[in-house]
């Protein structure tokens, strides 16, 4: 299947991995701080880790260094408060490995990338797959990254046998600033506290208003607007450092579901990400 083709299905029922590295950066951009509307219910699937990283991803991804050493926000009986531990994780950066994957029609996209969080920019090194009920759409199996942002905020694109810059924004998600729009929520948006594979957290759980993702999400902005959608259900679940460690978003597109869900793991300092060879 050409890969214009692929683009337009992907458009059409609005992968939110969006970062594929395809011909045409009219791609979703995966980037959103983001406020919300109303709280809900959460999802029914528990917290789960993700499986570990194919050859193909770990081949690029590099070892995790040490943690720094961060006081966590927990309070008596280990439970973690919210509002003090996205405080903390605010003033702290980090890096971390991130497994996702975007489901929507008959497309499924998965992202495992390694990624540097909460700094003036975000960056990393992400290789991404597309797949159609198994099939290979991008026809590279994820050997090596796809999208490389560097330090400066440059975001290269592997198009064929090269690189190349993409005129698109952010291209890694701002996942602190979505918890802390969930917070703004009020009580309702807390669900309390949920074993997440073994690290305690604190699940946040709200409805997104798409008009609030404009400035902060612009090119998934454009696409979901231009599709009618006015909102999607958002739930996370943070550490007591205030990390994202699971996420799941979800939404409708006449009548097709759409969901982005994953998990970040291996949380160390910030690491260096220089352009791609």
């Amino acid at each position: 299947m050409r890969r214009t083709t692929v683009l337009a299905t992907a458009v059409a029922v609005v992968s939110l991995a969006g970062l594929v590295g395809c011909d045409d950066d009219t791609a979703p951009a995966a980037s959103a701080t983001t406020t919300a509307a109303t709280a809900s219910a959460s999802p029914e699937a528990s917290p789960s880790a993700s499986a570990a990283p194919t050859a193909g991803s770990t081949a690029t991804t590099p070892a995790p260094a040490p943690a720094a050493t961060v006081p966590a926000a927990t309070g008596a009986g280990g439970v973690i408060d919210p509002e003090q531990a996205l405080a903390l994780a605010g003033r702290t950066p980090y890096a971390a490995t991130q497994e996702f994957r975007s489901e929507g029609g008959p497309l499924t996209a998965v992202t495992k990338a390694r990624v540097n969080l909460n700094g003036a920019v975000r960056s990393g090194r992400l290789t991404e797959t597309m797949s159609a009920g198994g099939e290979d759409l991008l026809g590279d199996g994820g050997a090596g990254p796809t999208v490389v942002v560097t330090e400066d905020g440059t975001a290269y694109i592997r198009s064929g046998g090269g690189w190349r810059t993409s005129p698109l924004g952010d291209r890694i998600a701002d996942y602190h600033g979505y918890a802390k729009a969930l917070l703004a929520l009020g009580p309702g948006a807390r669900k309390g506290m949920e074993d997440c594979a073994g690290t305690p957290c604190f699940h946040l759980s709200g409805t997104v208003d798409l008009e609030q993702m404009r400035t902060l999400e612009a090119e998934q902005y454009k696409i979901l607007k231009g599709k009618n959608v006015t909102s999607f259900q958002l739930d996370q679940w943070i550490d007591g450092q205030g990390r994202t460690v699971r996420y799941d978003r979800r939404t409708d597109l006449k009548g097709v579901p759409l969901r982005t869900h994953g998990t970040f793991k291996d949380f160390g300092p910030v690491e260096k990400v220089a352009p791609p060879a």
